[in-house]
């Protein structure tokens, strides 16, 4: 079992209430809320893309809000310098039909594109987002062999 880059959260006591303190994100990660997103900007298929993430004790992207989604898509254009498709942590290659985060956050956000998932050719297990670029507010999807970019996150939900 490999080591966390990320820090442990603080717990603190007051008055009997337990309060948790985010220690904030590591070199090179981008925070947002209590979470820690890295953008990997070469392209791997998406199951070497989860085991990068594991292997700094992060799993692939989840998202459980549209301003998450937004800022996932941000970053992409900031590095990229467009909104290029780029692999997040949702698969369906245990069970078609039934979604889940690599993380084991719940599935609990969902603003597939129109006729998505559609598991096309019966190869399409695992979600990438910035298919239509720009104007994508949906994601879909996808074949997991393909070569993307991706995002790993590490921190609470």
């Amino acid at each position: 079992m490999g080591t966390s880059l990320f820090p442990a959260p603080l717990f603190f006591s007051c008055l009997g209430f337990v309060l948790l303190c985010f220690t904030g994100c590591p070199g090179g990660w981008t925070q947002y809320g209590t979470r820690c997103f890295y953008f990997y900007n070469y392209q791997t298929e998406w199951v070497d893309a989860e085991r990068n993430c594991i292997a700094l004790g992060a799993n692939l992207a989840s998202f459980h809000s549209h301003s998450e989604y937004i800022f996932l898509k941000n970053l992409v254009r900031a590095a990229r310098g467009s909104w290029d498709r780029t692999w997040v942590g949702g698969y369906d290659a245990v069970k078609e039909g039934v979604w889940l985060w690599s993380d084991g956050s719940n599935f609990n956000y969902c603003q597939w594109g129109s006729g998505e998932p559609n598991n096309q050719g019966g190869a399409e297990h695992c979600m990438e987002i910035n298919l239509k670029g720009e104007h994508s507010q949906t994601w879909e999807d996808w074949p997991c062999s393909w070569k993307m970019p991706f995002f790993c996150n590490a921190g609470k939900t």
